[in-house]
């Protein structure tokens, strides 16, 4: 074990806390940092953060340090971000020059689907050798909590389903609701949690913008067995995925999908769609219900084209989606309703996949480690990847077969 280090990262609200260590042998110190985004949405790629001459390295997420001559970054899904800038203009340039130069000694993708958008990307990039040569994927970690199932015991006779996601069209609350609308059809007991602030609409990439177009889908929110919780604190969602059969992310597109494994933390198996990072541990039949979706050749969700956000095309393109997703839904769902034998198989792969994936200590671990290499490295060399030790998370849980009944260690493959 080497010597304690200072490692800076962004003092943010909670989106560092999924790439970092949740628990160091190192000194992790939060740093202020300057959200340029504020100033110019063109910017959101970089930012300059709180100097502090003591620390050893920083590990950046999404934004570029500006002021850092040596640092790692972990991104979600591109990077740089430069989605509101031209390719080949002098900002974008000097974004990729920073993340290709020596002082940059890691990329790292948070999942499979954000290499292949990142190696995309870049793909006429005169750096992508260089790029490449530094790239790992690091799937997120959370803490498991030491909590029993609170559904064990339970009949099924009624199913109980979760959507948490503020963002309510993009990570499936339309589908939910309808959900909850055809179960009332069918006289199914199902019952629906929404636990949303129901931002819609232009500023979220995946929305039509019609007008109007989500007023159906809210008006739902009224319906006898749907509950609308609103926003709640963290404590309070995972006390409701505990106590629910399913968490629904039927998202049109995630970076990853944090609530789905804090789900399968609660040993609540996740009804979710096939795209962007969730096939990379959600598997039908084993951990929840994965529903097939049009895919890029990336693996992100396929639609008419998010400049068309405003034509009824696309609005009629994400409304046939919602019913669709709805409809396979109920018809999956119902066969675990009063069916108890079913549903335990379903909730030990959640709970297990929560554990072998995602649990902060093996990542911890790993990082602590990676830290130390790090830091040794000279700046002023060529960052190469350790083909020992710089490893990356699994492509995919069937490869390591958390079908069976035991749960054992992943390991990692590069």
């Amino acid at each position: 074990m080497g010597r304690s280090l200072r490692v800076a990262v962004y003092n943010d609200r909670y989106p560092t806390s999924f790439v970092t260590p949740r628990s160091s042998r190192h000194t992790m110190v939060r740093k202020r940092f300057l959200p340029f985004n504020l100033i110019s949405t063109k910017l959101e790629g970089v930012t300059l953060i709180e100097p502090d001459r003591s620390v050893d390295l920083v590990h950046a997420f999404n934004r570029i340090p500006l002021n850092s001559s040596k640092f790692i970054i972990s991104f979600e899904s591109h990077l740089p971000r430069q989605f509101a800038l031209r390719k080949e203009g002098r900002i974008a340039t000097y974004m990729r020059s920073r993340i290709a130069g020596h002082g940059c000694r890691r990329i790292i993708a948070l999942s499979h689907f954000a290499r292949r958008c990142f190696l995309s990307q870049h793909a006429d990039n005169p750096d992508a050798g260089l790029l490449s040569d530094k790239l790992i994927v690091r799937h997120p970690n959370i803490v498991i909590p030491a909590v029993e199932d609170a559904m064990a015991g339970d009949g099924a006779a009624e199913l109980v389903l979760t959507f948490v996601g503020a963002h309510f069209g993009r990570k499936g609350g339309c589908v939910a609701v309808k959900i909850a609308e055809k179960a009332i059809e069918r006289n199914l007991p199902i019952r629906v949690n929404i636990v949303s602030s129901l931002l819609v609409g232009g500023h979220v990439w995946t929305d039509p913008t019609s007008p109007g177009f989500f007023d159906p889908y809210t008006k739902l929110l009224s319906l006898k067995n749907v509950q609308h919780h609103g926003a709640l604190p963290n404590d309070a969602v995972l006390r409701l995925l505990g106590k629910s059969h399913f968490a629904i992310l039927a998202t049109f597109g995630d970076t990853f999908g944090y609530s789905a494994i804090e789900s399968m933390s609660q040993h609540t198996p996740v009804l979710g769609t096939r795209v962007c990072a969730l096939p990379e541990f959600l598997e039908d039949g084993v951990n929840g219900i994965s529903l097939p979706v049009k895919l890029t050749e990336d693996g992100d969700w396929w639609n008419p084209g998010y400049d068309l956000r405003g034509d009824p095309g696309y609005a009629q393109y994400f409304r046939d989606e919602v019913e669709r997703l709805a409809t396979e839904a109920v018809d999956r769902l119902t066969v675990y309703i009063g069916q108890p034998n079913l549903m335990a198989p379903l909730r030990r792969g959640a709970r297990r996949t929560a554990e072998t994936l995602f649990a902060s200590g093996p990542a911890g671990e790993f990082l602590d480690a990676l830290y130390e290499r790090v830091a040794f490295e000279r700046s002023g060399e060529p960052a190469r990847l350790d083909p020992a030790l710089d490893l990356s998370s699994p492509q995919s849980p069937l490869a390591a077969g958390l079908s069976q009944t035991t749960s054992a260690p992943i390991p990692s493959a590069a």
